[in-house]
């Protein structure tokens, strides 16, 4: 009996020679690569096979290829295998005897592993087969495109990748025509990324499954059931379980099995925690497509894509629910396409393939799923937005969601000993992070167990630093000074500042209904030149009536892409609303420019959707300018209050010098000081820090002195002529 080399894998070792002995039929042609033969030279004796050929070729034809002209026809039996077979080969009027001992060999070689029994290949493409569902053929072809990965198996010339379906029909055994079908972009074969772009086996795609070096099944592999551990209650999310979320339990309900939903928006504000609850008050199992596999790497967007098949084809529509998080790179369509069409010649410019891909996934759901994305709508394709039944955008947490995170997280940790439920509320408006900030601080905050008079202090250290980090704002650092009065102030006009903080309180107090025929606003402009002090008195107002001063900049709401500019507006209202707070936007010029020097259209849309806000907005909203005159006319009339503030007038001078330097000035001293123009009282303050870290000894004299080089630097951002009062 013949010596065999061995091949640890009975079934790969099978594949193969059933391949490649299909390979030697059905190929007729010049074999221009030696690799093609690896297969005898790797499994078969080189003995048993020259006595095979010797036993095939009668002496004559051995010795007249033996000294052929071309390299290729050639014959030397001491040669390796791949060369001795290439030159029989090459030998075109010998092929059919060289077809005849190859065949010989293979059955040597099929001999040898019989008796022998399936192993964990053979196992995971049945699993593979079963599990998605594919056919015999797709399965056939799937097992030779891993054989060619994972043998010696070699085409026997040079192949193009279009080229390849043919080779694979040679392979197989089958026809051209069955083949090209299979492997088709509607096919499971490239839709689901078994076969990546070049028609060969994707590792990407199913990594270590194959080789047994996973223990999971193929489902696990790509998805796998909620633990449903820490869901939050249905009512902790306020309006949205009340409006969005009974709207989406009657659209499941009504589906069918086919509804695909959006979340979108910030990041760390519920979205999956609203998910898993939705799951949970709708009765149904919550299955959730990994982002990572078992070694924890981040998993690339086509194995995710095949996880959303996979689970849309093997849970029940009836009573799953599947949720696929960080849906960004999926949805957006940067990276999540297969480059289908691109197999067969056409060059899409790879954007609208990926897209079409996303588009076909939605289409052919069975399953209801909830997508979730971090990404802003305008990141996603027109077409794969509108192919979503509901979309929910989360914007922000507010104050009132933060305690409802707060209070949940202190229980879930069960610290309540140690934070107490004023401590909450406390915490929950000083640091505006999220869900996940809160999460981590308690984690830490338990782990480390403070003593209970060291709890503020820690959460304080362990909270700066992370809101740092995320870009969270302080929301204490929008306070009034210390020594923050109103006396002083150059306000010109009938209405006074007083009487301004009494009119915005009387509006909270009043509580107007939104369906009021004239229901009243309360808008206020603050205009005039810089350091005035129209953002202390912003800060003054929100401390009086006791109300959180969110702050907008230009900064905070322009935005470069169409339309965002104008979503940005429409949040800012929304988020003030919601968290009762005063809402400030501060330069306001630069939203509220004259529209008849508009030279863009989204220069007149952004003022028209802030002026429309306006007109709407129930609450407190406050708009401060160095440059009024540049504020579009028709903005005027929306200012329920139009305050000017000037530059100080001599009293407000000695106010502010003898307040804001703890001193009191002599006659002499004071006639200095009116000398000075255009002194505002930021410029108080700008002389009392610079002098009080220069440390020297100070005299009136000395600050006077300051301030006339603080006006001398100062261009005057607002003369004009005073726009009028409203009463």
């Amino acid at each position: 009996m013949a010596k065999f080399k061995q091949i640890p894998q009975t079934f790969l070792y099978r594949k193969l020679l059933k391949f490649w002995g299909n390979m030697v039929k059905n190929f007729d042609g010049d074999c221009r690569d030696d690799d093609f033969f690896d297969v005898v030279r790797n499994c078969f004796d080189h003995d048993k096979a020259v006595e095979l050929i010797e036993a095939a070729y009668t002496p004559a034809e051995l010795a007249e290829m033996s000294k052929a002209r071309s390299r290729a026809c050639r014959l030397d039996l001491s040669e390796p295998l791949d060369d001795v077979f290439n030159a029989l080969w090459n030998n075109e009027g010998s092929r059919d005897k060289c077809q005849a001992v190859l065949d010989a060999a293979r059955e040597y070689m099929e001999a040898d592993c019989k008796g022998r029994g399936d192993d964990v290949v053979s196992r995971r493409f049945g699993e593979l087969k079963r599990v998605l569902k594919l056919d015999d053929l797709e399965s056939e072809i799937l097992v030779f495109a891993y054989v060619r990965d994972q043998t010696c198996f070699s085409w026997p010339i040079r192949v193009e990748d279009r080229e390849k379906p043919m080779y694979y029909a040679m392979a197989l055994d089958r026809s051209y025509d069955e083949v090209t079908r299979a492997m088709t972009p509607q096919g499971k074969l490239l839709k689901l990324g078994l076969l990546d772009n070049d028609y060969d086996f994707s590792r990407r795609t199913l990594g270590g499954f194959m080789d047994g070096t996973s223990k999971e099944t193929i489902e696990r592999r790509f998805y796998a059931k909620s633990e449903g551990k820490d869901v939050l209650p249905w009512e902790f999310f306020g309006d949205l379980s009340a409006k969005d979320g009974e709207v989406l339990k009657r659209m499941v309900a009504a589906s069918g099995g086919k509804c695909n939903i959006l979340l979108y928006g910030a990041p760390g504000t519920g979205k999956t925690s609203f998910a898993r609850s939705l799951a949970r008050e709708l009765g149904r199992t919550a299955f959730e497509i990994r982002q990572g596999d078992e070694d924890g790497k981040n998993m690339k967007s086509e194995a995710r894509m095949v996880g959303i098949q996979v689970c849309n084809g093997q849970e029940d529509p009836a009573t799953g629910l599947m949720i696929v998080d960080e849906a960004d790179e999926l949805l957006r369509g940067s990276s999540c396409g297969f480059g289908l069409f691109g197999l067969f010649g056409f060059d899409t410019g790879g954007k609208s393939t990926e897209k079409g891909v996303m588009n076909s996934i939605l289409d052919e759901m069975k399953l209801p799923a909830v997508w979730i994305s971090n990404a802003p709508a305008r990141e996603m394709d027109e077409s794969v937005r509108r192919r979503f039944d509901y979309s929910i955008c989360f914007e922000r947490l507010n104050s009132a969601q933060r305690v409802a995170i707060w209070r949940n997280q202190v229980t879930r940790h069960k610290l309540g000993g140690l934070i107490p439920e004023e401590k909450v509320a406390e915490y929950a408006v000083k640091y505006e992070t999220s869900a996940g900030g809160i999460s981590t601080v308690l984690e830490n905050v338990k782990r480390m167990a403070p003593a209970p008079e060291k709890v503020d202090e820690l959460v304080a250290t362990l909270m700066k630093p992370h809101c740092r980090l995320m870009g969270v704002k302080d929301a204490n650092a929008f306070l009034p000074a210390k020594d923050y009065s109103l006396d002083g102030l150059n306000i010109k006009g009938k209405v006074g500042l007083e009487r301004v903080v009494k009119a915005a309180r009387n509006y909270l107090d009043a509580g107007f209904s939104a369906a009021a025929e004239d229901r009243p606003r309360m808008n206020v402009l603050l205009y005039g030149p810089p350091g005035t002090g129209k953002t202390e008195f912003v800060k003054y107002l929100g401390k009086t009536l006791d109300r959180k001063v969110i702050v907008m900049k230009g900064s905070d709401i322009l935005n470069c892409y169409v339309g965002e500019t104008e979503q940005n507006i429409a949040r800012a209202f929304r988020r003030a609303e919601a968290e009762h707070a005063v809402l400030f936007f501060d330069e306001v010029d630069g939203l509220l420019q004259d529209r008849s020097n508009a030279s863009r259209s989204w220069e007149v849309t952004q003022v028209n959707e802030l002026l429309q806000q306006m007109e709407n907005f129930d609450g407190i909203m406050v708009a401060a300018t160095n440059f009024s005159k540049n504020l579009d006319p028709a903005t005027m009339r929306r200012f329920t209050f139009k305050l000017e503030f000037g530059y100080l007038d001599d009293a407000g001078k000695k106010s502010f010098f003898e307040r804001m330097f703890k001193t009191t000035l002599t006659d002499g001293e004071f006639a200095e000081l009116r000398q000075l123009g255009n002194l505002a009282p930021g410029d108080f303050r700008t002389v009392r820090q610079g002098q009080f870290y220069l440390g020297d000894a100070v005299t009136n004299l000395d600050r006077i002195a300051a301030l006339k080089e603080e006006c001398a630097v100062k261009k005057d951002g607002d003369s004009h002529a005073p726009i009028g009062f409203a009463a």
